[in-house]
């Protein structure tokens, strides 16, 4: 036997037997239903702002110089690539020695 759920509405106040919805307003009185739908537009917004992140103006500037027409700009641009490549490298690889000890 299905058990039976009243629910107020926050709305109008009228209770509803068994329904998702109110009979008299039509406003949504499921509150898992309310979370899950809360929860959908959550994920769509950080979606949403993770498609519009645009990428920093040190990697704007690297990715123009590194195919720019004189050789003297494109050779330094990729010389000073490498050399932040490496700093990012050692970076990673001290914080994941200190990770290491301290755990």
């Amino acid at each position: 036997m299905d058990k039976e759920v009243y629910r107020r509405c926050t709305n109008c106040g009228t209770v509803n037997l068994n329904r998702d919805h109110c009979k008299q307003c039509g406003q949504l009185i499921n509150v898992n239903l309310k979370r899950e739908l809360d929860r959908e537009r959550r994920t769509q917004k950080k979606q949403q702002e993770n498609k519009e992140k645009k990428p920093n103006k040190i990697s704007l500037f690297f990715e123009s110089t590194k195919e720019h027409s004189n050789p003297l700009i494109r050779y330094t641009a990729k010389f000073f690539y490498s050399i932040w490549v490496i700093v990012i490298a050692i970076g990673s690889f001290l914080a994941f020695v200190l990770g290491y000890i301290a755990a």
